[in-house]
């Protein structure tokens, strides 16, 4: 019999980048994910046509390890986890996994991060006991619109695609609008809603503001039937003239602006972790795939033309890698690279983005395609991969807008540039 090649998962870091606390937490994870999810992703995923319940069972351990509430600092009971890196390792392993069964945890992470660089007391001490409570705690970080989730991610827009209206009613927030696709919206225990202030204020107007359900004037509508990620929940809600104590608001003008653009490209990063985690995992399937069954007399991968595509799939999954745990790591040290909002931090964690997503696509296309038919059998779970990665590559704008993002790390690149009618928008024309 053919001997089995093993990777030593410890060595797909450098270690002088990923640490060993890093490298235990995605060790426990990993552990996690062969004990727990792994034996079970097939039934989870087609539990989520009638009920949720095997995907909250799961998701019930995970918050037995602490994950749930590990981005809060000690004093609200969390390990202080802010670093990008740290989450980019941890996500590649559930990409490999089961991509979407982390979703309602790491919405919690997400959505609350802009309350915890901003300080914010208030928000902290209502809501940090609950995602240390022990009992599942669901948060949503909820910014696209009906109108287009791009807008509102495009710094050149500077606000302008944000529909969601705030106004100040002496100590409350009045908020008027709808949002569609966040994940964990209609399970979600509170909302971090973007919203509009006042349009012609720009990045000044854009404001962060927490919303706790049930709460009078809060509609949901439907969820969505994806074709991938279906261990996560996403849909459309409503707010009509919802109201929530001043406090509620993360920080304040321009300051959102700035924790918006902060979790965008912290999410650039993570994003692009989970999509080579989904990679690695098709890959191993492909390769006791190709290591099982014969061609002419001989495994499929002992056949040069396979070798060559196997190769191109560790190449891709390994450049992958690096790009995300490099940028990463420059995230989290604007001491040493700058302002991690500039457009050259929004640019690399872009650019890692963009190649990991389209890596993962074809990595997993080419697993289905050197499985023949079995490619496309759920017991295999390249398909699934193949699914679950495509969501990734379409959120956050998507490619498109993720190459204009790209280019504005390398020159003054505005969409709008020479756009009067847009210039006047912003109250920048002269108007003659």
């Amino acid at each position: 019999m053919e001997p089995v090649c093993i990777e030593n998962p410890e060595h797909r870091f450098m270690h002088e980048l990923v640490g060993p606390g890093d490298r235990f937490l995605a060790g426990l994870v990993r552990d996690f994910i062969e004990r727990e999810i792994r034996p079970i992703r097939r039934e989870m995923e087609e539990s989520t046509r009638g009920d949720f319940s095997l995907v909250e069972e799961v998701q019930r351990k995970l918050v037995g390890l602490g994950f749930q509430g590990a981005f809060l600092p000690p004093e609200y009971g969390g390990w202080n986890l802010t670093s990008a890196l740290t989450y980019c390792v941890i996500l590649e392993e559930f990409g490999r996994g089961e991509p979407a069964c982390v979703a309602a945890l790491g919405g919690g992470a997400w959505a609350f991060r802009p309350a915890v660089i901003a300080g914010n007391r208030t928000l902290l001490e209502d809501f940090g006991p609950r995602f240390t409570s022990g009992e599942l705690y669901v948060a949503c970080f909820a910014m696209t619109e009906p109108s287009g989730g791009c807008n509102i991610e495009n710094v050149d827009m500077r606000g302008k695609g944000i529909h969601t209206r705030a106004v100040l009613d002496g100590d409350e927030w009045v908020i008027n609008g709808s949002k569609v696709w966040p994940t964990n919206s209609g399970i979600a225990d509170v909302y971090c809603v973007v919203c509009n202030t006042d349009p012609s204020l720009g990045d000044e107007g854009i404001a962060l503001i927490y919303v706790p359900v049930p709460i009078e004037g809060f509609s949901f509508g439907r969820f969505e039937d994806k074709a991938g990620f279906r261990a996560s929940r996403e849909g459309d809600f409503y707010f009509d003239n919802v109201r929530v104590p001043r406090a509620y608001r993360a920080a304040g003008p321009g300051e959102d602006a700035v924790l918006l653009h902060d979790n965008l490209i912290f999410a650039r990063l993570f994003s692009a972790a989970w999509a080579v985690g989904i990679a690695q995992g098709a890959f191993e399937e492909v390769l006791a795939f190709t290591r099982d069954h014969k061609v002419a007399g001989r495994p499929i991968r002992q056949h040069t033309e396979a070798a060559n595509i196997l190769a191109d799939m560790a190449i891709g999954i390994q450049v992958g890698r690096d790009a995300y745990v490099n940028a990463a790591y420059m995230f989290d040290h604007p001491e040493i690279y700058g302002p991690r909002t500039s457009r050259y931090m929004l640019s690399r964690s872009t650019v890692a983005k963009v190649f990991c997503c389209d890596m993962a696509v074809e990595v997993t296309n080419r697993a289905m395609e050197l499985m023949g038919l079995y490619g496309g059998d759920p017991s295999y779970h390249v398909e699934k991969y193949w699914r679950d990665n495509k969501i990734i590559q379409l959120w956050e704008g998507g490619v498109q807008l993720g190459k204009l993002d790209v280019a504005r790390g390398y020159y003054p690149y505005d969409q709008f540039y020479g756009n009067e009618a847009y210039d006047l928008l912003r109250g920048k024309g002269t108007g003659a």
